[in-house]
This record gives structure tokens, C-alpha cells and sequence, in this order.
């Protein structure tokens, strides 16, 4: 079958579902002859499936029945039941309801569910219920998701147990904020203003087949109209250096407008040290690297909807980031000459990388919401422009040169200056259209990249600045990507439920290097598919299945050819025939009350990509480039407990033991690495007054010895603690945390390259004690409105290097 054949049957496909209608039941409801403003129609099926409209001016209303059958009809007044009617629905069908003198109050009218579980199993995603949650009550959004199953926080990180990169969302669309911006937008909001964290570990076909990752979804309360809402915070930090953040989250929620907006602003220091070791045959190569990074970045968002009617939403979304990040390094590499171990040679190389960066992002959005039965059309068009400058200067000096080096000079100095232009617009069109026998949604997106690079290198050896062409390239790469959707949700019974879905993605790219006069071009069409099962044995018990197919493109600064220079020994270059890799997941899982989650989970991945070190034996020097070159098995089990000791301490463990086993195709690296893996993460929260205001948390994680796809890892271990007070009403939230209080995160891998071991170990200055203070005033915090924009997977690719 060709690629246009299956586009042409999945249009089809597409087409015909979308015909598919159910009937309208409308009327008008009244009290003594009088129409009924306002009126609320509950409207319940045999298998208590409920539908919900309300009239209006007139006493009118209209909803749309997926099928032809008896349903129970109840309208509300003034929180009154003033009739309750069973009607038999076939076609289309007119009934007004109509009561004389009736003033029968509600009676068990159950229009609010019963009390949810706080831990719920669903056929694609595990629920953690916030608002039924003692322990995650009181705090904020980072306190809550680091209660959740599946999720481990390090650092202000958030990742899911066995996945890469993540997406958070709000209420189903991503907060495309600037990853170092996140944490401290969530520490902004209550936990009390949210409803769940949904856990979709295996993301259906709705979500774009992007990154081996997982989606954490943050879902908030439902808020009342003219309300308003400011949150302001800061927060210092003291680690080797010092550093603050300071920001502000204002939100308005008034008839038919809905604004959100944020501004952030961080600056200041950390000291980051890097070493390594490379083993030769004739000589040992050890490294220090320390840093001293600076960091200043201004971040601001706003989003602004409106409903233009019952049935029509509306609304743009802003997000613009400015930053200049200044990265000083002084490396030493001392070499040592074998068997005696003597040191021969000293190189010293101090560098400066700095950058100017600058990210604008748009997104226009329009919901059309057909009926009060759940069908709802979504359009989006997204538009953003990401601009980085870059200049990195080093100068290398050796001393006492008796060890064999004969690549490298005496004294080196050299000068990198490079822009990067990325444009991404995409559109996406999605449909959620539920019938009487299954729960459809479909839809499509296409989306258009365009990048330019224009990297230089100069030579400064001689004190002055001589253009190096040999070093120095203009690249462009283009990338079109389309992709159609398909996904099907059906409940049999109170027992069974079943997803499965396919998503279709076709991309075409092009690089060209002017420099080179070197073209690329990659076409390839691939296939989805996602399928999920949810068996209820007993209010207790459940199992659920699910598979899926993932793939991971690289990002675009991957795909230049272009010969990076850091120093005379070490240089990296891009690779523009870079594939994407595929994964393919599945995991079996199995939950008990609110106690415990236990899962199995397997992963498979094809043509994975690495930045490959090649080391010359004979040269000493190093050169970076992306390959792939990496296959992946790894299978595990991952075991959650909730659990509450007392009533003043709660805890949450996670328990993680997998296996790993990587092939490689390079002869550069090990063929096979095989080898297990233990984590384990356990969160101590303790209630320290009878009014809820004083808290004292216990966060600790440890790992292993084990294996990082070739690379063998040591063990390590990191333990921190928080304070938390509230005052005035809860309004006033001061946070007292120690990261890494035992300087203990330092886990070290160990590899081969051309047969010289090499050894990394980094630590990023995580020894700090930070003070936020956070403010709320206003008569009430709303849920934020950002939309989902759809290219927020280009956007994780337009990284800046």
C-alpha cells in the first residue's frame, strides 16, 4: 500500500465518522404558565449516563441524545425539583415541561459525584485526586505532584519512572513556559485550587508521537465568575553563589473574559564542577572543569479568552523568554604518563561562552462546542520565532610538554560566533465526538519549520582575528510534518473498558550547507498505534494494559555539520543525515484501594541517537558527533504506596528495578552492556500543629550501581528537607528548603571509546538552602488559561547550544 493510499483511507475513515449525528430533545419548561430562566434540565439514561443543559430567556431548551430510548428528565429551580418526567426519545422530539404550584425540594438529586478514590485507575492515565487528599492539602502545585504516583522530583525536575522528558499540562494544554521558569509557576498556585494530577504515562493518539515521554496534566477546580487573583513571590537561593527569582501570576475571570498572565524574572550565580578521566595506553588524561555560571532571564506569558457565545470560545496566548546566560570555565588537564603514573604535562584553558537569547510564541485558538453530549471542534494555528547569538572565546596554554602530544600546540587561542533563526507554524484541527456506543476522537495537524545558521570561527593564536573557512559554515534545514488522528474509547459494562487509537505522521526535511555545498534530504511516513484495556475485578481491585510507539527527532542543532571548537583537544560537530529514533512501550498494571500501584513495564528502542565521543588514540583529541548507533531493551517493575502512619505523618514511596540491555552498532563503543538498576524515592511529610499551618517534609531518593545505555554508573543517594508555614489565612506561604544536604549527588559513568576508558562525574552546585516567601491576595485564585499549544514539540527540539 503506498503512503497516498493510506492517507486517502485514513481521510475516509475520518469523513465517514464524521457524519455520524445523534437527535435533538427540546422544549420549554414552566412554572404556572410562567417560562423558567435559568432552569436546569438533568437528563439520565438506563445505564446512568447524565446529560445537562439549562434554559434560557424564553424558558427554552435543546440537547442533543446520542440514541433512541426511554431517558429520565429532571428540571431544577432555585435548587428545587419542579418536575421529573420519563421520555421516550425517537428522532427528533419536542416536550415542554410544565408544573403547577410545585415546590418539592431536592431530594438526593446526586448532581455532585460521591467522594472519589484519591488514587484512580483509567484505562490510559492513573488519577491522583488532590482535593481528597489530607496530605497534599494546604501546600502547592510541586508539593502535590511530588505525591503522585509514577513522579519523581529532583531538583525542582519532574520526570515519570522510566520515561525521558515529560509534558505538563493545565486542564489539557501544555504550559509552554521555559523549563527553569516551571517550578516556580507551580509553587504559585495552591494545591487546593486543583481538582487531580492525571499521570498518562503511554500518551493516546490525541497527543503528538514525540519523545519517549510521558504527560503529567494538572486539572483544576472549577472557578466562579468575577473573580480576581495575584500571586507574587521571591525567593533567594545560596549555594556556592547566590541567586533570586522574583515573580508575579495575575489572573481575572469576569462574565465572559478569562485573562491569565505571569512575569518572572531570575538572576544571579552557581559554580557547577565537571571532571573526567580518559585512560590511553601510554598516558592518563584527567580533567577539571570548574564553572562559573550566570544566569539572567526574564520570562512573561499571557493569555487572554472570550466567549462569544453558548457555543463558541475564543482566545490568544502569548510566551516570551529573554535571556543572556555567561558560562566562565578554567580547565586543567594534567596527563600522566604510564606504568610510573608521573605527571608529564599541564594544559590550562580558560573559556567564556555567552549567549543572547530570545523566544516569542503565539497561539490563536476557537472552540466550537456542538452540543451539550460532548462534541466539541478545537481549531489552533501556533506561531514561534526562537533567535540565539552566540560567542565563545578560549585560550590554551601546556607546560612542561614531555607527553606525547603531538596535535596539540603550546599556546592556542580561538574565537566561535554563531546565530541560530528557527520559525515554527503549525495548525491543528481535533474533534471530540461521543456516541451512544463509544467515544470518538480524530483529527489532524501540519506543521512547517524553517532554520538558519550562520556559525563563524576565527583564530586569535597570533593576537589577531583571522577568519577560519575551513571552520566556518551557513546552514539551513527545513522540516514539514503531517499528521491525522484516530482514537475510540468504549465501556462494557461497569467492567471493562477499551481504548485504541493510530496516529499517522509523514515528514519531509532538507539541509543544505552553503559552506559544504552539502544537501540532505529525509522522507518518511510512519504509523502509531496506541491501545489500552481497564478490567474493574471489585471496588478494590483493577488491572489495566496498555501499548504504544513513540518517536524521538533530533533536535535541530543536532542536524549542522558545523565544527564546534572548544579548546585544541576537544571539538563537536552536527550530523545532518541524523534519523529520528522509535520506541515501543508497554506496561501492565495493577492498583489496590488507594494503597498501593504495582506495574510492569517494558520499552524497545530502534536507531537510537547519542553524541558520540570519538577518541584518537594516536592525537589525544576528542570529537563529538550525533549518531545512532543505540538499540535498547529495558524491562521492569515499578512498585507506588500511599500511605498515611499517623495522623500527623504521611509518606509516599516509589520503588523502581529494571533491567537494561544496549547494542551498539559503532565499533568506536561497547558492543552489548547489560546490567540492573534499583531506585528508590520515599517522601516523609509531617503535620507539626492541629491547625494545618506548620509542616516539615523529608524528600530523599537513592540509586544504584547499574547501567545508562553503554555507560556502566555508581551509586548515589540525596536526601533534602523543607519547612512550610502559612499565616494570615493562608494568604502568606514561607518556605524554608536545603537541597542536597550532604553534597551527595555525584554519580559518575564510565565508558569506552576505542578501547580508552573514559570517566564523567558532574556536580551541579544542588547543595543550597533557598527561602521563598509567596503572597495571594484577591477574592478568589482562578484556574489558569493557557491554551495547548501544538507545537510545543518543535519547541523542546530548538534547543540553543
Amino acid at each position: 500500500m503506498t503512503q497516498k493510499e493510506k492517507i486517502y483511507i485514513f481521510l475516509g475513515i475520518l469523513l465517514c465518522i464524521g457524519q455520524l449525528a445523534g437527535q435533538t430533545l427540546k422544549g420549554h419548561v414552566y412554572i404556572n404558565g410562567v417560562p423558567v430562566n435559568s432552569a436546569e434540565i438533568l437528563i439520565t439514561d438506563q445505564e446512568q449516563k447524565k446529560y445537562f443543559t439549562v434554559t434560557g430567556e424564553t424558558g427554552a431548551y435543546s440537547i442533543e441524545l446520542p440514541n433512541q430510548k426511554n431517558y429520565l428528565v429532571k428540571a431544577f429551580s432555585e435548587k428545587r425539583l419542579i418536575i421529573s418526567k420519563n421520555i421516550y426519545v425517537d428522532g427528533n422530539t419536542t416536550q415542554d415541561l410544565s408544573v403547577e404550584n410545585k415546590e418539592t425540594e431536592i431530594q438526593s438529586v446526586h448532581l455532585i459525584a460521591k467522594k472519589k478514590k484519591i488514587i484512580q485507575q483509567k484505562a490510559d492515565r492513573i488519577i491522583f485526586n488532590v482535593e481528597n487528599s489530607v496530605i497534599a492539602s494546604g501546600g502547592d502545585v510541586m508539593d502535590a505532584i511530588r505525591l503522585a504516583p509514577r513522579i519523581s522530583v529532583q531538583n525542582d525536575d519532574i520526570k515519570i519512572t522510566g520515561k525521558g522528558k515529560i509534558l505538563v499540562m493545565m486542564d489539557g494544554r501544555p504550559i509552554n513556559i521555559q523549563k527553569e521558569d516551571l517550578p516556580n509557576y507551580l509553587k504559585s498556585i495552591k494545591s487546593d485550587e486543583i481538582s487531580s494530577i492525571e499521570v498518562i504515562t503511554n500518551p493516546p493518539a490525541k497527543y503528538t508521537a514525540e519523545g519517549n515521554s510521558g504527560i503529567i496534566n494538572i486539572v483544576t477546580r472549577k472557578s466562579k465568575k468575577d473573580y480576581w487573583n495575584l500571586t507574587v513571590n521571591t525567593t533567594g537561593q545560596a549555594a556556592s553563589k547566590f541567586m533570586y527569582k522574583n515573580g508575579a501570576n495575575y489572573n481575572l475571570n469576569v462574565k465572559d473574559i478569562t485573562l491569565s498572565s505571569g512575569i518572572n524574572y531570575t538572576s544571579g550565580y552557581n559554580a557547577p564542577v565537571n571532571y573526567s578521566k580518559i585512560e590511553y595506553p601510554d598516558i592518563t588524561w584527567i580533567e577539571d572543569n570548574r564553572q562559573t555560571a550566570f544566569t539572567d532571564n526574564l520570562s512573561a506569558r499571557l493569555s487572554l479568552d472570550y466567549k462569544l457565545n453558548k457555543k463558541i470560545t475564543t482566545g490568544i496566548q502569548y510566551i516570551g523568554s529573554f535571556s543572556s546566560p555567561i558560562v566562565e570555565s578554567q580547565i586543567d588537564s594534567k596527563i600522566f604518563g604510564k606504568p610510573n603514573g608521573a605527571e608529564k604535562s599541564l594544559i590550562n584553558t580558560a573559556s567564556e561562552d555567552s549567549k543572547k537569547n530570545r523566544f516569542n510564541s503565539l497561539n490563536y485558538h476557537m472552540i466550537y462546542e456542538i452540543d451539550t453530549t460532548g462534541k466539541k471542534v478545537s481549531f489552533d494555528f501556533d506561531y514561534f520565532n526562537s533567535r540565539s547569538r552566540s560567542r565563545q572565546d578560549y585560550l590554551s596554554r601546556t607546560f612542561d610538554k614531555t607527553a606525547p602530544l603531538p596535535s596539540i600546540p603550546d599556546f592556542d587561542s580561538g574565537k566561535n560566533e554563531g546565530y541560530q533563526n528557527i520559525n515554527n507554524y503549525s495548525l491543528n484541527l481535533d474533534v471530540e465526538h461521543p456516541t451512544s456506543w463509544a467515544t470518538l476522537n480524530y483529527g489532524a495537524r501540519i506543521s512547517f519549520v524553517n532554520t538558519a545558521n550562520d556559525i563563524r570561527f576565527y583564530d586569535l593564536s597570533t593576537g589577531n582575528e583571522f577568519l577560519d573557512p575551513n571552520r566556518t559554515n551557513q546552514f539551513s534545514f527545513r522540516e514539514r510534518n503531517q499528521s491525522l488522528y484516530f482514537s475510540m474509547n468504549k465501556e462494557l459494562g461497569e467492567k471493562w473498558e477499551f481504548q485504541a487509537g493510530l496516529r499517522m505522521e509523514s515528514t519531509q526535511t532538507r539541509g543544505f550547507s552553503e559552506t559544504l555545498n552539502q544537501e540532505s534530504e529525509i522522507k518518511y511516513t510512519k504509523l502509531f498505534p496506541t491501545a489500552y484495556v481497564l478490567y474493574k475485578l471489585n471496588a478494590n481491585n483493577q488491572f489495566s494494559a496498555n501499548y504504544g510507539k513513540r518517536i524521538h527527532r533530533p533536535e535541530f542543532s543536532l542536524l549542522n555539520p558545523f565544527k564546534y571548537t572548544f579548546s585544541p583537544y576537544s571539538t563537536s560537530e552536527g550530523n545532518p543525515y541524523l534519523l529520528p529514533e522509535f520506541t515501543n512501550n508497554i506496561e501492565l498494571t495493577y492498583s489496590y484501594k488507594d494503597f498501593l500501584i504495582t506495574s510492569l513495564y517494558y520499552s524497545d528502542l530502534k536507531d537510537g541517537f547519542e553524541m558520540l565521543t570519538i577518541m584518537n588514540t594516536d592525537t589525544k583529541t576528542q570529537n563529538a558527533t550525533p549518531l545512532n548507533f543505540i538499540s535498547n531493551r529495558s524491562y521492569g517493575i515499578n512498585q507506588y504506596f500511599y500511605m498515611k502512619l499517623f495522623p500527623w505523618l504521611n509518606a509516599n514511596v516509589n520503588i523502581n528495578f529494571f533491567n537494561s540491555q544496549s547494542r551498539s552498532s559503532s565499533p568506536v563503543t561497547l558492543s552489548y552492556l547489560n546490567g540492573w538498576n534499583f531506585e528508590t524515592k520515599a517522601d516523609l511529610n509531617f503535620t507539626l500543629n492541629k491547625k494545618k499551618t506548620f509542616f516539615f517534609g523529608i524528600n530523599t531518593w537513592q540509586v544504584s550501581k547499574g547501567v545508562t545505555n553503554l555507560d556502566r554508573s555508581s551509586s548515589g543517594y540525596q536526601i533534602d528537607a523543607s519547612l512550610k508555614l502559612f499565616l494570615m489565612n493562608k494568604q502568606l506561604q514561607i518556605v524554608c528548603y536545603a537541597n542536597d544536604i550532604f553534597r551527595s549527588n555525584k554519580i559518575s559513568y564510565t565508558g569506552f571509546s576505542n578501547n580508552n576508558q573514559t570517566t564523567y562525574r558532574n556536580y551541579e552546585d544542588l547543595r543550597f538552602i533557598r527561602l521563598s516567601i509567596i503572597y495571594n491576595f484577591g477574592n478568589k485564585s482562578i484556574k489558569d488559561s493557557s491554551r495547548e499549544v501544538k507545537n510545543s514539540d518543535e519547541k523542546d527540539r530548538a534547543t540553543f547550544r
